[in-house]
C-alpha cells in the first residue's frame, strides 16, 4: 500500500512538471498570437463550463470515499453496485451539459456581442467543450475508481501522453495561423483519448458488473457531498465569474495570468493530495489510527513546508514574472503588485489547508464539516461581488483569502473532535513557524538585489 503511495506520487509530479510547462508556453502563445481580449474570452468560457461541475454534487468524492472498503475486501457486488449508480447519475450530468452548453451560446452571443460576433463566440464554445462532455459521458466513474484503488498512476499517464500530444498539436496550428476555434477544437478531439484507454484499461482489470437499477441509496451521504463540491469549485471559480460579469475580459485576462503559475503550484501541491487521499482512505478502513495520525503529521509538515517555500519566492517574483510572459502586449497594463501579494496569500492558505480536508474527504465525513463549506460560499461571494465595484480584481482577491482562511481554521480544528481527535494547538504551531519563515525569506531576500529578472 506504501508502495502505491510512492509511484502514484512520482508519475503525478512528473506529469505535473509537463504540466506546468505547457501551462506556461500554451497561454502565452494564445496571449501574443490572438491578444488579450480573445485570451481573456477563452479564460472565461473555461471557467463558466467548469460551473457544470457543480452537478457533480460533490458524488465522486462521495464515491470514492465509499469505495475504499469494498476495494480493501475484494467485494466486487457492492463495487458493481457504488459504479453502476455513479455511472448512471454521470451520464444525466453528461445530458445537463448539453443543454448548459447551449444557453452559454445564448449568453456570449447576445450579452457579450460587443466583443466578438456571435457565430465567433459560439464556435469557440462549442469547440473547448467537447472535451468537459466526454470527461462526464465516458470517463470520470473510471477515474474515480482508479484513484480510489491507488492506480491513480494510470489515469495519471495517460494525462501525461495527452498533454504533450495536445501541446506539440496546438504549437503547429498557431504557428500556422489557424484560427482559435479550430485550435481549440484539435484539443478537445486529442483529450478524447483519454477516456477511451481508461475505458479499455478498467474493463481488462476489473470485473465490473452491469447493473441497469442499482439501488436508489447505494450512494451514502451523496447530499452532504454538494455543499462540499459547491465550495471547491466557487473557490477556484468565483472570482473569474464576478470579473466576467461585473468587470471587462481585459480583467479576466489579468488575474488568469497572475493565477496561471499559482495554480500549477496548487495542482502540484494537489497532486500530493490525491496520492494521500486514497492512502489515508485505505488505512481508515483497515483502521489502523496509529499509523493513521503518524502518517497524516509527516504530510501535514511536508504540505506547510513546501508551501511557505514555494508561495514565500513567489511573493518575491510573480509580478517580473508577469512582466516578462506579457512583454510585447500592450493593450492591457499587467503590472499589480498588491494584487499579486494578496492572490498569492489566498492561494497559500488554500494550500494550507489541504492536510485537513484530506483527511476528512478520506474519513468521508461530508455531513459533518458541509457547515464550513456553506459559510465560505456564502463569504466568497457575498464578498467578492461587493468589492469588485470599489477594488475591482484586488477586491475578487481580498474576498478568496478570508473565505478560504475561514474554512482552513474550521477544517483543522475539525481533527480535535473527530477521526484522530489531536490538539489545535499543533496546527496553531505550524502557522507560527510559516509565519516566522515567511519574514525571514522576505528579511533574507532584501539583500540580493536582481536588477535583470529573465524567464529562468
Amino acid at each position: 500500500m506504501k508502495k502505491k503511495l510512492y509511484v502514484n506520487t512520482i508519475v503525478s509530479l512528473f506529469y505535473q512538471i509537463f504540466n506546468v510547462i505547457v501551462g506556461l508556453v500554451l497561454p502565452r502563445l494564445f496571449l501574443i498570437s490572438y491578444g488579450s481580449k480573445v485570451n481573456g474570452l477563452i479564460q472565461s468560457i473555461t471557467q463558466m463550463l467548469s460551473i457544470i461541475t457543480l452537478m457533480d454534487l460533490g458524488v465522486g468524492a462521495v464515491v470514492q470515499a465509499s469505495l475504499y472498503k469494498p476495494l480493501v475486501e475484494k467485494d466486487n457486488d457492492q463495487v458493481s453496485i457504488l459504479y453502476s449508480s455513479a455511472k448512471k447519475y454521470f451520464k444525466i450530468i453528461a445530458r445537463i451539459l448539453v443543454v448548459y452548453i447551449f444557453l452559454l451560446m445564448l449568453f456570449y452571443s447576445y450579452f457579450k456581442s460587443n466583443d466578438f460576433n456571435w457565430f465567433f463566440s459560439c464556435t469557440l464554445i462549442f469547440s473547448i467543450s467537447i472535451s468537459s462532455f466526454a470527461q462526464y459521458y465516458f470517463s470520470i466513474c473510471n477515474s474515480i475508481l482508479l484513484n480510489a484503488d491507488q492506480k491513480i498512476y494510470v489515469p495519471t499517464f495517460i494525462n501525461l501522453i495527452t498533454l504533450i500530444l495536445n501541446a506539440i498539436i496546438t504549437i503547429c496550428l498557431i504557428n500556422f495561423e489557424f484560427s482559435i476555434q479550430y485550435v481549440k477544437l484539435m484539443s478537445s478531439l486529442i483529450f478524447l483519448i483519454r477516456p477511451i484507454c481508461l475505458s479499455y484499461y478498467v474493463n481488462k482489470k476489473y470485473q465490473i458488473k452491469v447493473i441497469k437499477n442499482p439501488p436508489k441509496n447505494a450512494i451514502k451521504n451523496k447530499w452532504s457531498g454538494l455543499t462540499q463540491h459547491i465550495a471547491t469549485v466557487l473557490t477556484t471559480s468565483i472570482d473569474s465569474m464576478v470579473l466576467t460579469f461585473l468587470s471587462t475580459f481585459q480583467s479576466v485576462s489579468i488575474y488568469n495570468i497572475y493565477v496561471m503559475p499559482l495554480n500549477a503550484i496548487r495542482t502540484l501541491l494537489e497532486t500530493l493530495t490525491m496520492s494521500y487521499k486514497s492512502y489515508f482512505g485505505n488505512l481508515i478502513a483497515l483502521e489502523d489510527n496509529n499509523k493513521l495520525e503518524k502518517e497524516f503529521n509527516k504530510y501535514e509538515t511536508i504540505v506547510h513546508f513546501f508551501t511557505v517555500v514555494i508561495f514565500g519566492v513567489i511573493s518575491i517574483v510573480l509580478v517580473p514574472f508577469v512582466s516578462i510572459y506579457t512583454q510585447g502586449v500592450n493593450d492591457t497594463n499587467y503590472e499589480n503588485y498588491l494584487f499579486s501579494y494578496l492572490i498569492t496569500l489566498s492561494y497559500a492558505i488554500y494550500s494550507l489547508r489541504l492536510p485537513y480536508t484530506t483527511l476528512i474527504f478520506s474519513a468521508g465525513k461530508f455531513r459533518e464539516t458541509q457547515i464550513y463549506s456553506i459559510i465560505e460560499c456564502i463569504i466568497n461571494i457575498v464578498l467578492s461581488v461587493l468589492l469588485v465595484n470599489f477594488f475591482g480584481i484586488i477586491g475578487v482577491a481580498i474576498a478568496t483569502c478570508i473565505a478560504v482562511g475561514y474554512r482552513t481554521i474550521l477544517s483543522a480544528y475539525y481533527l480535535k473532535k473527530d477521526i484522530i481527535k489531536r490538539n489545535f494547538t499543533i496546527f496553531i504551531k505550524h502557522i507560527v513557524v510559516d509565519v516566522v519563515c515567511v519574514f525571514f525569506i522576505i528579511i533574507v531576500s532584501t539583500f540580493f538585489q536582481i536588477n535583470n529578472y529573465n524567464l529562468i
